[in-house]
């Protein structure tokens, strides 16, 4: 052990015994802040594995804390204490299942405004239930339980919270989590089954949060549907997480505590302003601190420059790499894809050209999962993809770039590329995974850049991490978007040789591209689509020098 670890490690083993002595020294006052301050830690900290990386801001911390307090009441009196926690905790994780499964497709304020109506949802139904079945407004719970056995119960429980917290932030689903967060589309077209990661985050965050609310219960010897679903809990619990950080592991403790002295203060001094005076709280720090107090503090991490061997993708000679038939696809009376067919081999270049608004990324949207088309038939590696999501799509071989630039910017350029990694068919993870993002940085010219964050590359650099973020998928397959458009002549020389470079690999490409020479320079065929058909299809040559293509191209009078 090295003499510069010890003081840190001496920290880590003395506070946690410092608290743990807490009750044998502490009033009773000392003692009920104490458990508000680890029971608000708690639930800020469970809010923050969900919503800080996610973004998705959930207000829904009263429902789950309710249904915990509320399965204790119901069970304390019937049950060992072990098995009322145990069940508090499974009741919040599956109503979290079956609310994430229905509700997670939502975003942004739909998001919000949900989560804050399942509260009162919650407390309505249960409220019913009381009065009409029970014939009572709340229930009484008498347990001979001292303020100490709670406050080690809730110090226990946030020791957990921080071990899953810093378990889930290393692993695949923490990684998941924070590109959802950064940008869900690019998220899916990593590879990366966002449903899944986000219901399992929301579910582990609500069982967490009902345990919570079990193991507060015994504070009150009365408990009704008011005082366990009280909305208040919620926006107490986002404040915190916010004025801590809800992006790192300890910030919400941050906000936490100086915060719960605050409420203390205002509640005994100007309990009629209480509300006033919180959302006045929540205003200056949403505005003065975005980030949190965590966000201050600029974290730098210098990137490795070790690099592996590429193993080259070799595509099937067998069967073509992509087929497609028939393929339609429409926007109300607009038909975008009409009767659209067309094969790409092992191994080949196809560019697909014509207008704008023809058609052809509409096209690339259908083949990579981000459409569905109305009719027609795609098929990858001779298996239909129809129906499939664009992570599963991703998976068996099939990368793209977008038209319009789409980097993850508060990322650094070698952690955009690494999720292609973690989630492709065959898996990297760790050393292994930013050795293989090193290598393919470097493929593109951006290896010296590694540790800078995305968002401060130039256009055409965040084009290069594209590229770097879809073949990290090891793609069979490769779609390219208007990725030559915006190129210098040198930077389109050297472009050109790049994309030449991975028909080498084995890998086929379909480019979406305006730049003739370069259709010229690459495409063994080219597919020329007009007003969504096909108009023209063969070599670059023949094909652009189709009458109807001239006439799609530079009108029928100059034709």
């Amino acid at each position: 052990m090295s003499l510069a670890r010890a003081p840190l490690i001496a920290l880590v083993v003395l506070v946690p015994l410092l608290l743990a002595g807490l009750p044998f020294v502490a009033s009773g006052y000392v003692l009920a802040v104490a458990i508000g301050m680890l029971s608000f830690t708690i639930l800020a900290t469970a809010w923050a594995l969900f919503s800080g990386p996610t973004h998705y801001i959930s207000l829904a911390s009263a429902a789950f804390f309710g249904i915990g307090a509320y399965t204790a009441a119901v069970m304390a009196e019937a049950a060992p204490w072990p098995l009322v926690l145990i069940t508090a905790a499974l009741v919040g994780f599956a109503v979290a299942l079956v609310v994430g499964l229905s509700t997670l497709r939502l975003s942004g304020v739909y998001f919000v405004i949900f989560t804050f109506g399942l509260t009162e949802l919650i407390r309505q139904l249960v409220t019913w239930y009381e009065v009409n079945i029970k014939g009572t407004v709340g229930r009484y719970l008498f347990l001979d339980m001292p303020q100490s056995t709670i406050y080690w119960q809730l110090l226990a429980l946030l020791a957990a919270v921080l071990a899953i917290g810093w378990f889930i932030s290393r692993s695949r689903l923490g990684l998941a989590a924070r590109v959802i967060g950064a940008d869900e589309v690019v998220a899916r077209h990593s590879g990366i089954d966002t449903t899944r990661a986000k219901i399992t985050l929301f579910a582990i965050s609500s069982a967490i949060m009902a345990l919570a609310g079990a193991i507060m219960a015994p504070r009150w010897t009365y408990i009704d549907p008011a005082i366990a679903f009280n909305p208040m809990i919620s926006f107490q619990v986002v404040i915190m997480a916010l004025l801590g950080g809800a992006g790192s592991l300890f910030g919400p403790m941050l906000g936490a505590v100086p915060l719960v002295l605050l409420f203390e203060v205002l509640q005994a001094n100007f309990p009629n302003a209480y509300s006033i005076l919180l959302g006045a709280v929540f205003i200056l720090i949403v505005y003065g601190l975005p980030r949190g107090v965590i966000g201050l503090v600029e974290d730098w991490r210098p990137a490795s420059s070790r690099s592996v061997t590429i193993v080259p993708v070799r595509a099937s000679r067998d069967q073509n790499v992509l087929t497609i038939a028939n393929l339609r696809k429409s926007f109300g009376g607009l038909s975008a894809v009409e009767d659209v067919s067309f094969d790409v081999r092992p191994g080949e270049i196809v560019g697909l050209i014509g207008p704008n608004g023809s058609g052809k990324t509409t096209v690339l949207n259908l083949i990579s999962g981000a459409l569905k088309p109305d009719t027609g038939q795609i098929f990858c590696m001779g298996r239909g993809i129809n129906g499939l999501s664009p992570e599963s799509i991703a998976r068996l071989g099939v990368a793209r770039t977008f038209q319009l630039v789409r980097v993850l910017p508060a990322m650094s350029v070698a952690e955009n590329v690494i999720p292609g990694i973690a989630f492709r068919a065959r898996q990297a993870t760790g050393a292994l995974a930013h050795e293989e993002a090193m290598t393919l940085l470097s493929r593109v010219g951006l290896e010296h850049r590694a540790a800078m964050p995305a968002a401060e590359l130039t256009y055409i650099d965040q084009k290069r991490l594209e590229l770097a973020r879809a073949l990290a998928l090891e793609p069979k397959l490769l779609l390219l978007d208007e990725w030559l458009a915006g190129l210098n002549p040198s930077e389109l020389e050297e472009g050109i040789a790049l994309i030449q470079s991975l028909r080498y690999d084995g890998i086929s490409i379909i480019m979406v591209e305006h730049v003739m020479d370069a259709i010229h320079a690459l495409c063994d065929r080219c597919v020329v689509m007009n007003a969504g058909r096909v108009i023209a299809h063969g070599t670059p040559r023949l094909a652009l020098a189709e009458p109807e293509v001239v006439r799609a191209y530079l009108g029928e009078d100059d034709a």
